[in-house]
């Protein structure tokens, strides 16, 4: 069971034009969202997507995540939280 704040990241390339979408339930609350460079000296590279994320409300919680570029959608993600 969650009972903190916890982080979730994913790989992304934002110059390939593909970005995640995140959606979470109403027991959860997204923190912070911010894109980390794999390589910090060059910007225009791979790196990963991260999402710091706030348990509000007990139970069954979801989050659900796709990544895509305008209509295509190249991957997608379920994580079920069981939150106290």
């Amino acid at each position: 069971m969650i009972k903190k704040p916890f982080t979730i990241q994913f790989p992304e390339n934002p110059v390939s034009g593909f970005s995640w979408d995140i959606a979470t339930s109403n027991g959860l609350q997204v923190m912070r969202e911010r894109f980390i460079p794999e390589d910090k000296e060059q910007t225009s590279g791979g790196g990963y997507r991260v999402w710091d994320i706030q348990v509000t409300c007990q139970g069954s919680q979801k989050i659900t995540g796709t990544y895509r570029r305008g209509n295509q959608i190249a991957s997608c993600f379920e994580i079920n939280i069981d939150a106290e």
